[in-house]
């Protein structure tokens, strides 16, 4: 072996002087010859590392028998035969004490989408993932003094803030509907210092958000649409950007949490925003995914995410696609008895419209335009309009004309990007009703107890929360 030092090495392969983080394992493959992975391995062993398996990822072009790496090693495992199999089984041998993977592997047999894949596995573990030139850090929770009921996302515009509302009803009914749960929700939109909207000032009517949206705030940001939709005491919090494990670059989450945490509720509900993950402690977590883009969860840094999940819901009406994803998300999670259950969204209206000509506006896609008018019409309303531009401001303002032009008397709004300061305002002006459009989760088949699974999360939540303390 040749005779090398740390300072031989690129600066992401030095040995880090934690204790912890210098202990790893090793990511290796058959396309290389096992002499110079050996010769490697033993270098970086001589410069600090503590190398305590490999995972033979894959590949055997270089293989003549079984190699030798100096190190003990598995390959690619008969029950999960892929490269996070591989890297699973050798953090096993490896134990608990190990806080790196290394990558010493390289294409074919790592592509880049194997790599986030495995770098995701290795931050759902809370170990760092080091290449010769990148460095992907888990990210760090901070903890506050409630038990935290955490629902995330993989991705924006998939019904996660509908989710929350729901479960947030839910579990305030089981804990006896006295309205002791707090929510926490951040956004793109939210306050620049969080904002705590308490029950006891009364309903999130239209006109406490016109006048919010008229004094200079975003009156559409998930926490007031939590507040207007469960009637709880809900704290609206701030991100901006989202890194590809869902840090946010700022954010003042952890702020707003421990405001929730002080009011000593029996569960705080953090809600996340996009694909972004709060940079909270959470005791119990729910995944949504979309079967618009199963992608985002079965592919990429979705695996980052499941890994970090004690139940999934898949939202969609493509019940063949929401099935696959449930099994693959099982697969990957390698964990057969992973809760998970596939719902449609269905749109709801908060109030009545029976006899009213409406005019609904959301920010589904256009498929979804039709199951809109479906439901409203089952609730008793003539629909006139449907417009799926509430995001898109020219087109949306078009529509609002047509809506009034088609005689609509009410308008049926999410509480989304321009409802409140585009859409509330028009109707204000134009003498039109407003009422709020919910979409309540409805489970596929009738053996998935959804609000089963909402209640077991927050008692997890909670009996986590205290074996902790």
């Amino acid at each position: 072996m040749e005779n090398v030092a740390a300072a031989d090495y690129p600066v992401s392969l030095r040995p880090p002087e934690d204790a912890r983080a210098r202990r790893c394992v090793v990511l290796v493959d058959g396309e290389h010859y096992p002499t110079a992975v050996a010769d490697a391995i033993a270098g970086l062993q001589a410069a600090g590392w503590e190398v305590g398996a490999a995972a033979l990822v894959g590949g055997g072009e270089k293989l003549r028998g079984e190699p030798e790496y100096g190190v003990p090693h598995v390959g690619v495992p008969d029950g999960d035969p892929t490269p996070a199999g591989a890297l699973r089984a050798a953090l096993a041998i490896a134990g608990p004490t190990t806080g790196t993977v290394l990558d010493l592997a390289d294409e074919p047999v790592l592509v880049l989408e194997r790599r986030m894949e495995l770098m995701g596995i290795a931050a759902s573990r809370g170990l760092r993932y080091v290449t010769a030139d990148t460095v992907v850090e888990p990210p760090s929770f901070e903890r506050v003094d409630a038990p935290v009921l955490q629902i995330i996302g993989t991705g924006k515009r998939i019904g996660k803030t509908a989710a929350s509302a729901h479960a947030a009803r839910v579990v305030d009914s089981h804990f006896g509907g006295d309205g002791t749960v707090v929510v926490v929700a951040m956004g793109r939109g939210g306050p620049a210092e969080p904002i705590v909207i308490d029950r006891s000032g009364g309903a999130i009517t239209i006109e406490r958000l016109l006048e919010i949206s008229r004094a200079g705030a975003h009156a559409a940001s998930d926490y007031l649409e939590d507040a207007a939709l469960t009637g709880l005491t809900t704290v609206g919090c701030r991100r901006v950007s989202g890194g590809l494990l869902g840090v946010p670059a700022r954010s003042n989450v952890p702020e707003g949490a421990r405001l929730a945490a002080a009011m000593q509720p029996p569960l705080v509900l953090l809600e996340g925003s996009g694909s972004c993950v709060p940079p909270v402690h959470a005791d119990a977590t729910l995944l949504l995914a979309s079967t618009a883009r199963p992608q985002d969860l079965l592919e990429g840094f979705g695996p980052y995410r499941i890994g970090l999940a004690d139940a999934i819901l898949v939202v969609g009406d493509d019940r063949e696609v929401a099935a696959h994803m449930v099994e693959r998300a099982r697969e990957i999670a390698g964990n057969p008895e992973l809760p998970c259950i596939a719902a449609s969204l269905i749109p709801t209206p908060v109030g009545d419209i029976t006899g009213r000509k409406v005019a609904a506006f959301t920010t589904a896609p256009e498929f979804v335009a039709p199951i809109v008018e479906r439901e409203l019409a089952g609730h008793g309303a003539e629909v006139v309009l449907v417009s799926c531009n509430l995001a898109r401001r020219e087109e949306l303002a078009h529509d609002l004309e047509r809506a009034k032009e088609q005689g609509a008397d009410t308008i049926v709004v999410e509480i989304k990007a321009a409802a409140i300061d585009a859409v509330a305002e028009f109707a204000d002006a134009s003498g039109l009703d407003v009422i709020f459009l919910d979409n309540v989760p409805r489970s596929h088949h009738e053996g998935d107890d959804l609000e089963g699974l909402l209640t077991w999360l927050a008692d997890r939540a909670i009996t986590v929360a205290g074996a902790a303390t």
